[in-house]
């Protein structure tokens, strides 16, 4: 399945996981999240042991905690029979034969949330993994980091004593992440400096950018580029179409080449971005196998709508969510797809989540775009393929492509306009 990657190079996002590695890590690369559901007091089996079939599940669980002649003794005995029902829940979800329904430990589901929350507990740093260490590429304005006096080229070589030589880049950046208001100390070398320096601080509430902007001035078009759909990415949308604005751009490029989805209510906000909300629905969702028993969900829709001319970066990465983004922009004549075919992912998942950190993430319906068509398991096909190079920040050869080819079909010399309804 594919991965959320980031625009950035290397592992370039705030305080030391990359969404490409977290989300890959999680395995929530192609995912929507329609729906957010917490069980409180609960564990995971503790909702479902009440039916009858469940049963042997657990007197085979009180078996192997009571009988079992290699079970621990009394100081590991809680955690093994954590072990065993997190074993338990993860093998009924594995007999679905669905790779989007899943079941994630406290310490793969908490990243995942946090990427969709768009916030994290960290130091403020953009980071690159290099030979047993962290270096900081740029320290994020505002943040303890920069309060501190980390300096772009500075090598983290120790967090809270532990060294980072052995760890690769997802395990080291983790320990630099960490509950808001906790205390954490990284030692860097410096060049220049003879020995290490220590820096202490509090993590503070961490806004990653999944968001980007940057104007082609050759084409006078703006090249957004949005990574996920998460709680931060309309918020950070409307600054870049502010961008494009007072750049006086003409057209937009949307990239949404390896974005795997989110939030479905993103999606809702991002089309209202650029199709009136009376235009119809952003989506259908079918939660029924019956058939023609389908819901609407409404274009969520912004201030102003832009009509700007487009088209639509996509690529084998661009899953989900970002699916639901792309097709509304086709079947409402927006923009017009350019690029590879898409991944393919025409299914809703509902995420359950546990006191104890856990969580479930069931498939619960499939969804339709506003002209009521399935997502094929090839995906969206461009109505014109672009060679496509590696996701770039900036100095992008290939958003450059997609902006020339919106001259090629059809659009030259249009002024920016930014008023009426598209």
């Amino acid at each position: 399945m594919p991965a959320i990657t980031s625009g950035l190079s290397g592992w370039q996002l705030a305080f030391g996981l990359s969404l490409a590695a977290l989300i890959a890590v999680v395995s929530f690369g192609a995912g929507m999240i329609a729906e957010r559901s917490i069980f409180r007091n609960a564990s995971p089996l503790d909702v479902v042991t009440g039916d009858r079939p469940f049963e042997q599940v657990q007197e085979v669980g009180r078996l192997l905690r009571e009988e079992y002649f290699y079970r621990p003794d009394s100081d590991g005995a809680d955690a093994f029979a954590t072990d065993l029902e997190y074993a338990a829940v993860a093998g009924m979800v594995a007999t679905l034969e669905d790779p989007y329904t899943s079941f994630l430990p406290p310490e793969l589901a908490a990243p995942a949330a946090a990427a969709l929350d768009g916030e994290f507990g960290g130091i403020g740093v953009n980071i690159d993994g290099e030979n047993g260490a962290l270096r900081v590429v740029s320290t994020i304005p505002g943040t303890p980091a920069e309060a501190a006096g980390l300096l772009p080229g500075d090598l983290i070589v120790t967090v809270d004593g532990q060294s980072l030589v052995g760890l690769d880049p997802d395990a080291a950046g983790a320990l630099v992440r960490g509950p808001i208001g906790s205390s954490v100390t990284v030692e860097v070398t410096r060049a220049g400096t003879p020995s290490p320096l220590p820096f202490s601080m509090q993590r503070a509430a961490i806004e990653p950018l999944v968001v980007t902007y940057d104007f082609l001035e050759a084409f006078e078009t703006a090249h957004i580029r949005i990574e996920i759909f998460n709680d931060k990415t309309t918020a950070q949308l409307d600054i870049a179409l502010g961008h494009a604005r007072d750049d006086g751009a003409a057209a937009i490029v949307l990239d949404l080449r390896d974005n795997g989805g989110g939030y479905v209510e993103s999606a809702q906000e991002v089309i209202g971005r650029f199709v009136a909300a009376g235009a119809g629905p952003a989506l259908w969702e079918d939660g029924d196998a019956s058939p023609g028993d389908l819901e609407s969900l409404p274009i969520i829709a912004g201030d102003p709508v832009t009509n700007l001319p487009m088209t639509v970066l996509v690529n084998g990465g661009t899953a989900s969510a970002a699916e639901i983004v792309a097709g509304a922009m086709v079947d409402y004549d927006r923009a017009t797809l350019v690029g590879e075919a898409t991944f393919g992912k025409g299914s809703v998942q509902r995420v359950f989540s546990f006191d104890d950190g856990s969580s479930a993430r069931i498939t619960v319906a499939r969804w339709l775009t506003p002209d009521q068509t399935g997502i094929p398991g090839s995906g969206l096909v461009p109505a014109q393929l672009i060679p496509l190079g590696p996701v770039s920040a900036s100095a992008d050869p290939t958003a450059s492509r997609a902006a020339q080819a919106l001259r090629t079909l059809g659009w030259s010399e249009i002024g920016p306009d930014w008023g009426g309804t598209p």
